[in-house]
């Protein structure tokens, strides 16, 4: 490969001009294109050591309009999610007998690491508590059949997610980040239903801190993207929520996306 200097109009000769080349590459030593969408390829093809993506999306169909909501489906139920200070055991139940499929909580336990386990649902009768202990779940989904009924993830009484009837799929705009790991916000999209102002913010709480903004958006019956050229910084165990305020019996919905690093 050539590689010319610019400043002096002369390429390479040898010794007299040291130049550095910097280039990324997979496990495999393949060069990875770092210009664009396409460098985000490998890392959802998950074929780049120390990278993961994230793709976080949530609705709430019925805001208040008396205060913040949290975007999640649950917010007509409990406006803003009861972020837990102590981790347990999780119980799944749907309101629909019939839903006897199999559903997989993901989330995170005492050490903020990640963890995983799969239930057998019996319709209207709680399972049995999981196995892993809980301090966080970040999504749940159904493994092998949509559910008909509402489902309720329950940390003892309290409703710590939840997947609509027909959905098969939390919607949930919120997440903390692992031990270990370092996010990064490359976009966030906002979209409201009705013809009246709505402020969405992004708030963020380290560890050991408050919630604070991180990013906003308002809208009045549209729909908006914001590109981070330069990532927005989440630290390891930060617990983000997206949060809408200003519009009442509105559905608001939204997704970003984040790149995990690990730290090490």
């Amino acid at each position: 490969m050539a590689q010319y200097r610019i400043d002096s109009d002369q390429y390479l000769d040898h010794n007299k001009t040291t130049f550095e080349v910097v280039m990324i590459g997979d496990q495999d030593g393949n060069i990875v294109n770092t210009f664009g969408a396409a460098s985000n390829v490998i890392i959802s093809a998950g074929n780049l050591a120390g990278y993961t993506g994230v793709h976080k999306f949530g609705a709430v169909f019925d805001t208040n309009g008396s205060g913040f909501n949290t975007v999640w489906t649950y917010a007509s139920t409990v406006a803003l999610y009861p972020w837990s200070t102590s981790a347990g055991q999780v119980t799944v139940v749907s309101d629909d007998g019939s839903d006897t499929g199999q559903i997989t909580v993901q989330g995170l336990d005492t050490s903020y690491n990640f963890v995983e386990e799969t239930f057998t649902l019996t319709g209207a009768t709680p399972t049995s508590a999981s196995a892993a202990t809980f301090l966080r779940v970040n999504r749940a989904f159904m493994v092998d059949d949509t559910n008909v009924g509402e489902i309720l993830v329950k940390n003892g009484t309290t409703v710590v997610t939840q997947i609509e009837p027909g959905m098969g799929q939390t919607l949930q705009a919120f997440y903390t980040v692992p031990a270990g790991k370092t996010a990064y916000l490359l976009n966030l999209n906002v979209s409201a239903s009705k013809n009246q102002v709505v402020d969405t913010f992004l708030f963020q709480r380290p560890f050991g801190g408050a919630f604070r903004v991180a990013a906003t958006v308002s809208l009045n019956q549209g729909n908006q993207n914001i590109e981070y050229p330069v990532p927005i910084k989440f630290t390891e165990k930060t617990d983000i929520d997206l949060r809408v305020r200003g519009s009442a019996n509105a559905t608001i919905s939204s997704d970003y996306t984040l790149i995990l690093v690990d730290n090490t």
